[in-house]
């Protein structure tokens, strides 16, 4: 049986998006990228596990519409051409996408990056491993297997974040505690949100790195 995100769950996600773009009027492309991107994370870190490729797409095109909206609202004298070569591009070395969110007003660093609007689309489908028959964590005789399985699950983050948690063992550099655990991962797209700017975005930094 192939398990895919209810009507319902997406039918609540179009609609917090829709309602936090038009909360967000009036404030800068930085500002709607912020808010937005975490939603996105958690969203699709929840529905990562299942068959979500569709709504994954249909939701970014959703997304796309919001904030070319947005854009046309913030500047309703400029013609739709101006719109287009000023919030959307291919921002991204890594991905072949020339109609990513960005705001070309705020470079982030001297290499010239910006930020930009996350896509459902780029966090990769990842089947769930079910657990071994009886396993438990409290178990002290199987130890090993929960060590081996936590180093075999990947969080959905990019290559970057991986690379710099990879370094860190998976772990806290500051309380040595595992980011996430194989046998309780968060339970809902918004526990995957507060887990993304509570958790992620402190203790995965290049400022804390133990190398």
């Amino acid at each position: 049986m192939l398990i895919k995100p209810s009507a319902e769950a997406v039918r609540r996600i179009r609609k917090r998006l829709a309602d936090e773009v038009r909360a967000l009027r009036g404030l800068n492309a930085t500002a709607v990228i912020a808010k937005l991107n975490p939603i996105v994370r958690g969203w699709a870190a929840y529905y990562w596990g299942v068959v979500s490729s569709r709504s994954f797409t249909a939701l970014d095109h959703y997304v796309w519409w919001l904030t070319y909206r947005w854009a046309r609202r913030m500047h309703p004298n400029k013609p739709k051409k101006w719109i287009v070569r000023r919030y959307f591009g291919r921002f991204t070395k890594f991905r072949n996408d020339r109609w990513v969110f960005g705001d070309r007003a705020n470079v982030l660093n001297d290499r010239g990056e910006i930020p930009i609007l996350l896509k459902f689309s780029w966090t990769n489908i990842v089947r769930h491993q079910l657990i071994a028959g009886g396993a438990s964590p409290d178990d002290p005789g199987l130890t090993d297997y929960w060590v081996k399985r936590r180093r075999k699950v990947k969080p959905p983050l990019d290559s970057y974040n991986l690379r710099l948690l990879a370094k860190q063992d998976s772990g806290c550099p500051l309380c040595g505690e595992h980011l996430l655990t194989a046998d309780q991962p968060p339970q809902s797209p918004q526990e995957w949100e507060r887990w993304w700017l509570n958790v992620v975005k402190r203790a995965i930094a290049a400022d804390y790195l133990t190398h």
